[in-house]
């Protein structure tokens, strides 16, 4: 879980520096959506594996 906490933050962090590319602002709606999307999922999975007893 952790690794897929790591990646949504590094992703994030690279739109948020992308923001102000005008080459890159095209590319970076749909990736807000994915990087919302992939929090949603995180989430649900730290919920699972708290219920679950972690063994994803």
């Amino acid at each position: 879980m952790d690794e897929l906490k790591g990646i949504t933050v590094e992703l994030d962090k690279e739109v948020q520096k992308a923001k102000g590319n005008m080459f890159a602002s095209k590319l970076i709606a749909p990736l807000r959506l994915v990087l919302v999307w992939m929090n949603g999922v995180n989430q649900k999975l730290a919920e699972l594996e708290q219920r679950g007893g972690g063994h994803f």
